[in-house]
């Protein structure tokens, strides 16, 4: 037995009367197909919202599936393991950043410190989001029962973010603007000094989401007294005494 539907429709004198139709037919044959950039991007933030709901070891590839509403076998061919799945979140995080700092105030011929801050303020404004810290956190609790967690994090997270840092230091070293020979290192204490202390009074709890004049207080400060340290040894103020590069001390041997 077929069930009319009552639909409106117009009637002669311009007014709506109720009219019997018959139910639409359900559509036959294979249903939308997802495109694929939105079927990944579906389980990346699927995959994101679990991990911090559950924890990485208790959040599993059906969990994940289910809460983006696709199958499993589609879940593993385009993620193999769950290793995986995870690096693919931090790099999804990490393309937000590099959106951000993707423009020109950050790089070019403009001075050092203009450069240095902008690049930093905008470092420090994303790793110290709520949703960041969190990732962190998660990270944190979970690197001694799954240390693959860890490391695709560290690789896919804080080490793809500095090379941008690492290639300007690089070139600013060739063309004599700074003494930075070792930019892996110089780049990973320039953005210690800049975050590393706000983050973990964030971690801890010590400190809720930090003021945008604290955060840039602390990257001026950070990039002064790092600028201080990477002036060329010719620069006027190092011919002036004010040399900051940095000399181990040699402890005295008394004699026998």
């Amino acid at each position: 037995m077929r069930v009319k539907v009552s639909t409106l429709s117009r009637s002669d004198d311009g007014g709506m009367a109720l009219k019997e139709a018959d139910p639409p037919r359900a559509r036959r044959g294979r249903p939308c197909q997802i495109a694929e950039p939105e079927r990944r991007e579906r389980l990346l933030e699927a995959a994101e919202t679990s991990f911090l709901d559950m924890g990485y070891a208790a959040a599993s590839m059906d969990d994940i599936a289910h809460r983006a509403g696709m199958s499993k076998k589609t879940l593993y061919r385009l993620f193999q393991t769950k290793e995986s799945l995870f690096a693919a979140v931090v790099a999804a995080r990490r393309a937000v950043l590099e959106a951000m700092i993707a423009g020109n105030d950050c790089a070019g011929d403009k001075d050092p410190a203009e450069v240095l801050c902008c690049y930093l303020g905008k470092v420090a404004r994303f790793v110290l989001s709520p949703r960041q810290a969190a990732l962190y956190r998660l990270v944190i609790a979970e690197s001694l029962r799954a240390p693959e967690l860890a490391h695709a994090f560290y690789r896919e997270g804080p080490c793809k973010v500095r090379e941008r840092l690492e290639a300007w230091l690089s070139s600013q070293h060739r063309a004599g603007s700074l003494h930075v020979p070792d930019v892996e290192r110089d780049a990973g204490m320039l953005c210690s000094m800049a975050i590393a202390e706000l983050q973990m009074r964030l971690l801890v709890g010590e400190l809720r989401m930090p003021e945008p004049e604290l955060i840039d207080a602390n990257v001026e400060r950070a990039v002064k007294v790092f600028l201080e340290g990477a002036r060329p040894a010719d620069s006027p103020r190092k011919k002036a005494g004010q040399d900051l590069t940095y000399s181990p001390v040699r402890p005295r041997v008394r004699p026998a």
